[in-house]
């Protein structure tokens, strides 16, 4: 074989250009009255039904089409390959741009003499059957006239048609000296459309891990970003010596020789089934894409919860040194992409990139109490009384109605991933679509005092808490409103459904939060501090599905039940309360165990944690079921994680973090895990974003510090 091989004349770089050119080649000038030119273009772009033409072409086409006839769509023409109408634009084909750049560059060298009639120095193994192969798919090209096909789909028939041939029976593994120009050329091809490659991490500008990583890479790669060190150098650099040196230099042919290396290796098992390899690629490729994630773990393991890296970002700038900015409230957006701040007469959303927790927020659109919207308040949008009137529920005594709503002020808010819910004074509430800028979607007018809300985490339901009176006796009576959210279409506005019912209980409610499901709502009263669970399977038919007993505290300190969270799979919850003696405790709902249709289950005590003390504002359960956060009325942030939560011998509490303090449960700080439990959001009353990485890198890391035990 290998005398058959050194047989075989060189492959001349001219036919390589020659063959380049064919592949390349796209319709570029049209020749009247119906026939195109083909030739290799720098302007390739893709077109709505997939082909491929010059943008140049493009454009006369279109000017023409629109001087011919008025009904032609503008910027849209009749595609020249599969004449397809009304075809527009997509993009451009950057890959095929930069192929017909590198083979510009070669013809140079080539018209400069530097490699003229010379030959590639290393052997091609199939010089006569890979030139026949191309010539037969060149052919049939031209028979069927879909000169549209690119050259990924080329090289990829052409192994097709080879192997069905089997001119090509070689499953010796291919060293570098074998390496030929088309091979090689065929390698970079397949790297530049893997998404992994180094030009794709070049564009992103993010971390990307290929399967070429080995762990410590990995480990080294995260260490790096902690570190702020600029890990795609060593990449960049590389892959700049590919493109600016020739393609018959040694430094290039040495980099192509070490993707023909990896290349091979992936392909030792060449003698099993096909079966058997499409598992392993499976494996393979499944393997590489967690191995970041893997990463993280280990580093999870050993960090949680004493080791982590803060971030701290001050989201709002006062223009007086001695002058801090305090919201109403703050809220975070269920998967981290959004947070919200509250004032009396303005609101504000930012964007937040979870996996570049070093990027400071982003503004994303803010608004007024009148209505008003914009991307920024340089380009504010106001809006007028008859589109508030539209979508709202108001019908009667407009006017009235009308001038409350220019008085009213902000009291509450919650967000989600595509909407913001405000309620304030003089009952009224606001849905606002964070996707067109913060255009109000609803106005709706409550006839009592909104004393709390919540919305589910699938932006179904709001649930609004409020004190009623009886029509005819004039009791007051604790009542709840589910508005189910009805999101408009193209042949119906934005709509809402309500379904109000009254608790058992007079005592007004304080809390309102729902499970991550939307399945169950957690009710918290104010004067006796019950907690309830009812079931909203069917919102018109709610079902009380776990009650407790009341705990009457009559301090001035007191505040009652601040804060209630729901863990992962809805059968424990957390409860933390602001009065004399009364810690954060993690209960058993016992929901499961409930028999018959009017079965009302009694919570378990499973852990109290004493350690943090009794003035805690809020909480928030980790994903991952295994930790709770807990913020004090000082602003201290603590962690608590233990293996079982009624196990109180192996717990583990720090203090993570330090932010504002809060002198009642409404101005307290928004705590929120993220999706995968790595990272802990903290946004306090001032606009302060803090962010506690536990991921970010080892101990040994500067960046790195160490919290506070606390056990």
């Amino acid at each position: 074989m290998s005398d058959e091989i050194q047989q075989q004349p060189p492959l001349s770089l001219n036919a390589v250009v020659e063959h380049l050119q064919a592949l390349l080649s796209v319709p570029v000038a049209l020749n009247y009255p119906s026939s195109f030119s083909y030739a290799p273009a720098n302007d390739t772009s893709t077109l709505s039904c997939g082909c491929l033409v010059s943008e140049g072409l493009f454009k006369t086409m279109s000017s023409e089409q629109k001087k011919s006839s008025d009904e032609v769509s503008p910027d849209k023409i009749t595609c020249p390959l599969c004449e397809t109408n009304n075809v527009g634009v997509i993009g451009p084909c950057t890959k095929m741009r930069n192929l017909v750049t590198y083979l510009t560059k070669l013809k140079q060298e080539l018209s400069n003499g530097e490699a003229a009639e010379s030959s590639f120095p290393y052997p091609f193994t199939t010089n006569s059957s890979f030139l026949k192969e191309l010539d037969f798919i060149q052919r049939e090209k031209s028979d069927d006239k879909e000169p549209d096909d690119d050259l990924p789909s080329m090289f990829s028939k052409l192994n097709t048609e080879t192997s069905k041939r089997g001119q090509i029976q070689s499953t010796t593994p291919v060293t570098q000296n074998n390496l030929s120009f088309l091979t090689a050329f065929h390698e970079v091809l397949v790297e530049i459309q893997n998404p992994s490659s180094v030009e794709s991490n070049e564009i992103s500008k993010s971390p990307s891990y290929s399967g070429k990583y080995s762990p410590q890479d990995y480990y080294l790669e995260d260490s790096m970003h902690s570190s702020g060190v600029n890990i795609n150098s060593s990449h960049n650099q590389s892959t700049g010596n590919i493109k600016s040196h020739s393609p018959t230099s040694t430094s290039a042919i040495s980099s192509l020789g070490s993707i023909q290396r990896q290349r091979t290796r992936q392909s030792s098992f060449q003698s099993t089934s096909n079966l058997t390899k499409l598992m392993s690629s499976n494996s393979t490729s499944s393997g590489n894409q967690y191995k970041p994630y893997s990463n993280k773990e280990i580093l999870l393991s050993k960090n949680f919860p004493f080791f982590r890296r803060v971030y701290t970002f001050n989201i709002h700038n006062s223009n007086f040194l001695l002058k801090t900015k305090s919201y109403l409230q703050t809220q975070l957006s269920p998967n981290l992409t959004k947070l919200a701040l509250l004032s009396e007469k303005k609101w504000e959303v930012y964007k937040l990139d979870t996996e570049r927790p070093d990027r400071p927020p982003k503004l994303l659109c803010c608004g007024k109490s009148d209505g008003s919207y914009g991307p920024d308040p340089d380009h504010m949008k106001r809006v007028s009384k008859d589109q508030i009137i539209a979508n709202s529920n108001i019908t009667e005594n407009v006017n009235e109605t009308m001038n409350l709503l220019e008085n009213w002020e902000h009291l509450y808010c919650q967000i989600t991933e595509n909407l913001l819910i405000i309620s304030g004074t003089r009952g009224f509430l606001r849905v606002i679509d964070l996707t067109q800028s913060g255009r109000c979607l609803y106005t709706y007018q409550c006839n009592f005092p909104i004393r709390c809300l919540d919305v589910s985490m699938n932006e179904g339901f709001i649930a609004l808490g409020i004190t009623g009176k009886d029509k005819y006796t004039q009791v007051e009576q604790a009542v709840i409103i589910i508005i189910k959210l009805i999101p408009e279409t193209a042949r119906s506005p934005f709509q809402i459904l309500t379904y109000p019912f009254s608790l058992p209980y007079r005592d007004p409610i304080n809390l309102l939060k729902f499970s991550s499901d939307s399945t169950l709502l957690s009710v918290a009263t104010a004067l006796e501090s019950r907690f309830l669970v009812i079931s909203l399977v069917d919102p018109s038919r709610p079902t009380l599905v776990m009650k407790s007993q009341r705990r009457l505290d009559t301090s001035l300190d007191s505040e009652g039940i601040t804060d209630i969270s729901f863990f992962p799979d809805n059968r424990l919850m957390t409860i933390t309360s602001l009065s004399h003696n009364s810690e954060p405790i993690i209960i058993d709902t016992n929901i499961s165990s409930i028999f018959g249709p009017d079965g009302i289950a009694k919570p378990k005590l499973l852990m109290k944690i004493d350690e943090v003390g009794s003035t805690i504002h809020k909480c928030c359960v980790s994903p991952r079921g295994d930790s709770v956060a807990y913020i004090n009325r000082n602003g201290n942030v603590y962690i608590m994680t233990t293996p079982r939560m009624d196990d109180n011998d192996n717990k583990k509490i720090a203090c993570v973090l330090e932010v504002s303090n809060a002198f009642r449960a409404k101005e307290a700080a928004s705590v929120r895990f993220d999706s995968d439990g790595y990272k802990l959001y903290v946004l306090d009353r001032k606009g302060i974003l803090s962010i506690a990485d536990f991921t970010a890198g080892t101990v040994e890391d500067h960046t790195v510090t160490r919290c506070k035990i606390i056990t």
